[in-house]
């Protein structure tokens, strides 16, 4: 049975990256579907951008022009509810980063990870694909190894004390832990930081640093070795 629009529509919209197979299938079967999926997650690279202040150029502008002067009632509904998920979702990260000024790294990662690391856990069902999150790692000027590329279930930019980093949810043994990547941060190399029945390891790289949280009962430290090999990256860009 195939999937309907506005089935497409809301899948779509709550990840604009879909491996799922219902989802690819529609996308192929019908052009105004793979239109509409090209165009959110164009949407939802802006509300990434967004997390780093200012606003992309035009942004304000193009959500106008969206909301106001749609092209066509079915063009309008997709981009229309993108639209308003861009200006809460994007209002909710810019001031939820500006209104918090962290005394210090840890300050950050306990803030940070009580916020939503415990939803992006819940969320982490599916291997990511090894092209988006060397996406990722790239446009931070850094790069995964094919060794943690293949664990990660999620990934997204986050904000960080000093810019832009990368929110990482990993699988193990153990069960599902984050990385939290910091490129322009350095921390205490080997300190074990402890909030909320969580704990989170702290691990200096060459540039930058990363922050291996999971509960507390789970061996944070054994994957410092793994981010310390995978996790390579060159100075931060101004």
């Amino acid at each position: 049975m195939s999937m309907n629009f506005s089935e497409f529509k809301k899948l779509i919209i709550a990840d604009p990256w879909s491996q799922n197979p219902e989802v690819l299938l529609a996308r192929q079967s019908d052009p105004l579907f793979e239109q509409v999926a090209l165009e959110v997650q164009a949407m939802e690279r802006k509300i990434q951008a967004a997390v780093n202040v200012p606003a992309p150029d035009g942004l304000l502008d193009e959500i106008k022009a969206i909301v106001h002067h749609p092209s066509s009632l079915r063009r309008w509904v997709p981009w229309a509810l993108a639209a308003s998920i861009l200006i809460a979702v994007s209002a909710t990260a810019i001031g939820w980063k500006q209104s918090h000024q962290w005394d210090s790294v840890e300050d950050y990662l306990v803030d940070h990870y009580s916020h939503d690391g415990e939803m992006l856990i819940g969320k982490a069902t599916d291997r990511v694909p090894a092209e988006e999150v060397e996406r990722v790692m790239a446009s931070l000027n850094a790069a995964a190894g094919q060794s943690l590329t293949g664990m990660v279930k999620f990934i997204k930019y986050c904000p960080t004390p000093q810019g832009r980093g990368a929110h990482l949810v990993v699988s193990t043994a153990d069960g599902p832990m984050t990385i939290v990547f910091m490129p322009w941060n350095k921390v205490r190399d080997g300190e074990m930081l402890e909030f909320d029945h969580k704990h989170a390891y702290m691990v200096n790289l060459e540039h930058g640093s990363a922050a291996i949280i999971g509960r507390s009962e789970q061996p944070v430290s054994s994957l410092q070795a793994l981010v310390r090999s995978s996790i390579t990256s060159a100075p931060a860009e101004t």
